[in-house]
């Protein structure tokens, strides 16, 4: 399979950019719902793309291996949704119609991916194709967890592209809530158990676990006064129990700030309130052009890109772009074509209403 070839620049810009944020949220009546957003500095120009079962695939072939060997390939078991980058044959984050979701989020200065040797290049897929097979060919959090401790998964290798590096960590969670994370270290291949429902960026899951604990005075509620000696100092307002948890942008902070947000929120009781409560979450991690930048790259800095709410249970991904607030929906069970589409997601549809004709009489009181 062939990718397009990116002008070095933008590559070497998608390297430097450390943020995406996943949250989970999982309402009364049991609608799982999965937040994402995506940050990088320049527009991946990402499009949602569906294609439907038994769209078949082949994997590329790893370096290693010669052009005579048969590669992997498949077909997809399940309707597949997901976004893309660069019109690239990759996922950066999608679901299925099984109730799946896959998010790529980007693991930088860690992963280390597997070694093909040439007896194994018929069962080895690159990191950036990694995702589309796993949304192709599962269901659950637990077929995967089976097929891993069978050891039945394919060699992951690192696929450069004009010289440079993708590297990425895997978030995966079905329609129950059950989540998974996978990484490729120095360690090796690891998976670990997504508990809390929130995923960011480097370093690995198990650091952010440990770093979970240096917060753990966050609370819902406000905090009692402060009383010394005779003075007695009480909150400045409400919110006081979330005093001390990280505003900026480093995927550590956004992940102590995910995690409060996601779980002190008021419970949704159905789908809609889980999408909507997952798109206010996504709000907090919002990162306007201009506010995180490098010297590195003094004309360019991370940014909100586009954000995803996927409803699990109910087979819908609801999204928006930086240009427009505007949120659209795409509901897998209505795509009946057996052929594969897409729609751009940066394409401005909305903006802004104008509500000026409806504004109407108004009774006034006088008096209080």
């Amino acid at each position: 399979m062939k990718f397009a070839l990116i002008v070095p620049i933008l590559l070497e810009a998608f390297l430097a950019a450390e943020a995406c944020t996943e949250i989970r949220v999982i309402a009364e009546d049991k609608t799982v719902v999965m937040g994402r957003s995506m940050e990088y500095m320049i527009d991946l120009m990402s499009y949602i793309v569906v294609e439907p079962k038994a769209y078949p695939h082949t994997a590329e072939l790893a370096k290693s291996c010669t052009r005579s060997t048969s590669p992997m390939t498949w077909t997809n078991r399940y309707k597949i949704a997901y976004l893309d980058a660069w019109s690239l044959p990759v996922a950066v984050d999608g679901q299925n119609e099984a109730g799946l979701s896959v998010g790529a989020l980007l693991f930088p200065g860690f992963s280390k991916y597997q070694v093909v040797p040439k007896s194994k290049c018929g069962s080895a897929i690159s990191n950036l194709q990694f995702p589309l097979w796993i949304l192709g060919n599962f269901a659950t959090a637990e077929e995967l967890r089976r097929a891993w401790k069978k050891d039945s998964f394919p060699l992951v290798w690192e696929r450069p592209l004009k010289g440079y590096t993708f590297e990425l960590h895997y978030s995966i969670t079905d329609k129950s809530g059950d989540g998974i994370i996978i990484e490729y270290t120095e360690q090796g291949p690891k998976l670990h158990e997504n508990t809390i429902g929130v995923m960011t960026n480097s370093p690995p899951y198990d650091f952010h676990m440990l770093n979970l604990r240096n917060y753990v005075h966050l609370s819902k509620f406000a905090h009692d006064p402060l009383v010394l000696g005779e003075t007695t100092f009480p909150p400045t307002g409400q919110g006081s129990g979330l005093l001390g948890v990280p505003g900026d942008f480093t995927p550590p902070s956004r992940l102590i700030r995910s995690a409060a947000m996601v779980h002190f929120a008021e419970k949704a009781t159905k789908s809609d309130e889980a999408v909507n409560l997952a798109l206010h979450v996504m709000n907090t991690v919002d990162i306007p052009r201009g506010v995180a930048g490098s010297h590195d790259h003094e004309s360019m800095a991370d940014y909100t890109s586009w954000i995803v709410a996927k409803d699990l249970s109910n087979n819908a991904m609801y999204f928006r772009s930086y240009e427009d607030l505007t949120i659209r929906v795409i509901h897998l069970d209505k795509v009946t074509s057996d052929k594969k589409l897409k729609i751009k997601v940066g394409s401005p549809i909305g903006g802004f209403v104008d509500v000026t004709g409806d504004l109407e009489d108004a009774q006034f009181h006088t008096e209080l």
